[in-house]
């Protein structure tokens, strides 16, 4: 996996708005300070987040991010309406008063996470997993509020399983 400094993402990002841009695929992002970068419609696939902070001055709606790895990260109020985060894995990672309206979650497993009135129900669901996460407030569907600790799965369908 290769480490990609700050310096080098901030290119890459001109550089996908320009559709010019170069692979950020098996890239380690630990150390980048993601404060007020717009990673709208920008595309990150099979890497490693750590320790990141997303605030409401990032932007992360119709972003693409596949197969990644986010562990011990925090997101506030980020936009990411029609982002797709598939096949990703989240680990020990918070997030507090967002909507993902219309996010696409397929296959995505959270471990360990928190979430804190946060807004799943227009999401897209499809084989999402939640394991050993606490929730205070969140909609998991349109018909489910739940507050407590537990693990849900979605079908195939994108069904929540009970």
């Amino acid at each position: 996996m290769k480490k990609i400094s700050q310096e080098d993402l901030e290119a890459n990002l001109a550089a996908q708005a320009r559709e010019d841009g170069i692979d950020l695929s098996n890239a380690d992002l630990s150390d980048i300070a993601w404060h007020g970068l717009d990673l709208s419609g920008k595309t990150i696939a099979t890497s490693v987040l750590r320790g990141a902070h997303f605030s409401p001055t990032e932007a992360l709606h119709g972003c693409t991010w596949i197969g990644n790895r986010i562990e011990n990260c925090r997101f506030e109020s980020v936009s990411t309406s029609k982002a797709e985060m598939l096949d990703c894995e989240f680990r020990e990672c918070a997030m507090r008063a967002m909507r993902l309206f219309r996010a696409d979650l397929s296959r995505t497993t959270f471990s360990s996470c928190g979430f804190v009135d946060v807004d799943f129900s227009e999401a897209v669901m499809i084989r999402a997993r939640f394991e050993n996460c606490s929730f205070v407030g969140t909609r998991l569907t349109k018909d489910v509020l739940f507050t407590g600790t537990g693990d849900f799965q979605f079908s195939a369908d994108g069904e929540l399983e009970l």
